[in-house]
């Protein structure tokens, strides 16, 4: 399988023979045939201005692959490789790809990758930013850092096989960023909250760091609706100073640890009974 035989004006693959005794003309014409019935197939490209044409078809049958001349006439596209199926290709209706899939960066109006929805799919957001859009509309974005969810949208935590859900989201506006950092642990009996009295998160901090603190309300008796009884520890074992323009109260008698401090600035009152 192979181009045309040297047979006249140019070395190589020569399309176009020299006149001469009927013998070489047969010789010449069976060699053109010969080359278009196998696709004009050898090693490499073909050279030389009377062996290229625009559009003309060739394998390299260095690399196996299907070739065709370009419009200008000066350079060969690859179209596929002979050797596999489909030249290699994806097919449409699916398979597994063995390189890189790259594709523009797009945008939250018209995402990179879509599916079946111009407006709705993935694209690149930012440096390292993988945006996720839908009807044209940013939802949310991921990084090396987070998952951001954009322009008060909602986190949605769905009930199982139904419709209703509970949602978290962020304030209309924010003076800053803010944190809120959930404790390691679930409480347990062995804290200083008292057993029994119900556990509330609460910030201990203005980090944003969360805790957990006992849950405010009076209590009763288990399965009743009473609530009558408000408790409190007997002892306060860490320093506590009263909120700045707040007034606090216990039920004592109170213990103050050695080396603990209850600070009640000007203005505010803590009152034991």
């Amino acid at each position: 399988m192979t181009r045309v035989n040297s047979t006249g004006k140019e070395s190589s693959s020569n399309f176009s023979p020299d006149n001469g005794t009927g013998s070489a003309v047969r010789t010449a014409m069976k060699d053109i045939f010969e080359s278009l019935r196998t696709v004009n197939s050898a090693a490499g490209d073909p050279s030389g201005s009377a062996n290229l044409a625009a559009y003309q078809l060739h394998i390299d049958s260095d690399t196996d692959t299907l070739k065709i001349r370009n419009g200008a006439n000066s350079g060969f596209v690859t179209l596929g490789d002979v050797s596999q199926t489909n030249f290699g290709f994806l097919s449409a209706s699916g398979g597994t790809l063995t390189g890189v899939l790259a594709t523009t960066a797009g945008s939250n109006t018209a995402p990179a990758l879509n599916f079946g929805d111009s407006g709705t799919g993935l694209y690149k957001k930012s440096t390292n930013q993988l945006g996720l859009t839908a009807n044209q509309a940013a939802i949310a974005f991921a990084d090396q850092d987070s998952l951001t969810i954009e322009n008060q949208k909602e986190l949605r935590l769905r009930e199982n096989s139904g419709t209703e859900y509970v949602a978290i989201k962020a304030p209309a506006t924010l003076a800053a960023n803010l944190t809120l950092t959930l404790p390691n642990s679930a409480p347990t009996t062995a804290s200083t909250i008292t057993a029994g009295s119900g556990f509330a998160l609460i910030a201990i901090d203005e980090s944003g760091a969360l805790g957990w603190g006992t849950a405010g309300g009076a209590e009763g008796a288990a399965g009743s609706n009473n609530q009558v009884f408000w408790e409190n520890d007997q002892a306060v074992t860490a320093s506590y100073a009263i909120t700045n323009g707040k007034n606090a109260g216990s039920f004592g008698p109170i213990t103050i640890q050695s080396g603990v401090t209850v600070t009640v600035g000007s203005g505010e009152t803590w009152t034991v009974v």
